[in-house]
């Protein structure tokens, strides 16, 4: 794979003056022909941010404009889903219109942090992170903890409440592994059939770099977003990184696209002149959440 750099996409965010400073693009998903991605505006406790569409050359368009997302994911019917801080929760949109279906918002009566990002199995199980860092003042949960939603379920289950606010979150292409970005490191978990989940385990020799959003292609590599695009191959070995051209932006998720899944976009915080959607062609092609 060699180091590539991956090249800005022209337009992908809209031009109409949401965001007006230093400011987050997250959480992109392939879904359809197009790549849908959580656009933060000014503001905290927690901030609004929308759902941007993007295909074809045409520029990104507004689909939800409250939605109020970090991490999205798709499930295996092509919905969308979305990692919620301004319900506290995980919502299902359905598109077009972006109409929002909250699937839980709350854990021991009282709303989640700032859910962050989620991974869904294919029997429509859940997995989610819960850290602090939208959340509201105070903090209505005392810990920064991973979570599990069953198929069907009302309340989630406490897969992991140690961990320093859990960030990204990603399955292995066959579903036996839960990895989990964090704070103090880079975690993976056995799952079971039936969805439980084993203790964390810390991952490979870069274990330590922790990272924000994370995708898994089909030869189970790691995408990482940790300054750069650090690849990790299913030993816990560091294999590539993916750079962005030089400027101030931050990385912050990585998502499989593309006709053949083989283009890697990746979301970018910074100033207006940076921030937004980069891409890069791969050989190996990826998994969509």
């Amino acid at each position: 794979m060699g180091n590539p750099v991956a090249t800005r996409v022209a337009n992908a965010i809209p031009n109409d003056n949401y965001q007006t400073q230093y400011a987050n693009v997250e959480g992109a998903v392939w879904l359809d022909g197009a790549l849908y991605f959580s656009e933060f505006g000014p503001g905290n406790s927690p901030p609004p941010s929308r759902i941007v569409r993007l295909a074809g050359t045409a520029g990104g368009e507004v689909v939800a404009a409250t939605a109020g997302t970090n991490g999205l994911a798709v499930d295996r019917a092509g919905r969308l889903y979305g990692a919620s801080h301004k319900v506290g929760g995980i919502v299902r949109f359905s598109l077009p219109g972006g109409a929002e279906t909250v699937l839980v918002s709350s854990h021991e009566g009282k709303r989640f942090n700032s859910p962050n990002d989620l991974t869904i199995r294919s029997d429509g199980t859940v997995f989610f992170t819960d850290p602090s860092y939208q959340a509201p003042s105070p903090r209505p949960q005392s810990s920064t903890r991973v979570y599990r939603l069953a198929p069907g379920a009302t309340a989630a289950t406490v897969i992991d409440e140690n961990r320093s606010d859990p960030n990204g979150i990603t399955l292995s292409p066959d579903e036996k592994t839960l990895y989990v970005t964090a704070n103090d490191g880079l975690f993976r978990y056995a799952i079971a059939a039936d969805g439980t989940v084993g203790p964390a385990q810390r991952f490979g020799d870069v274990g330590h770099l922790g990272g924000d959003g994370m995708v898994v292609d089909c030869a189970g590599n790691l995408y990482v977003t940790k300054g750069a695009v650090v690849v990790v191959s299913p030993e816990g070995k560091e294999i590539a990184r993916i750079q962005l051209p030089g400027g101030d932006q931050q990385v912050t998720n990585v998502a499989f696209g593309g006709a053949d899944r083989k283009t890697l976009y990746i979301t970018a915080m910074g100033s207006s002149n940076t921030r937004g959607i980069y891409k890069v062609d791969l050989a190996v092609p990826g998994y969509p959440y």
